[in-house]
């Protein structure tokens, strides 16, 4: 279990846990694909209209190359799995909880 106010994360496996309103940023990541192992993920990629929601066993390919932000909703924790081209080195994460 992680830590109060602390995301788990695993770059081995690109493996994030994410408590309720905690977001993670990636940049440069189009052509990740982003995998909800559990809970309710909530993605938004600059540039693109739309956004997304994916709930668990669902996957998502990302487009663009701006921000991405992505967010537990839902009180529960999510689960996420990062499929490269995305290295460590460009995972950048906000744990702040979203403005009410």
């Amino acid at each position: 279990m992680a830590h109060h106010g602390a995301m788990k994360i695993d770059l081995h496996d690109g493996m994030f846990e994410l408590r309720p309103s905690q977001l993670l940023r990636l940049r440069g990541a189009a052509g990740t694909r982003i995998r909800c192992e559990s809970g309710v993920l909530w993605v938004t990629q600059e540039g693109r209209l739309r956004d997304d929601f994916l709930c668990a066993g669902q996957s998502l390919l990302l487009v663009s190359n701006g921000m991405t932000v992505v967010e537990a909703v839902g009180e529960l924790e999510a689960r996420i799995r990062l499929q490269a081209p995305v290295g460590p080195e460009q995972y950048t994460s906000a744990l702040q909880p979203r403005p009410a």
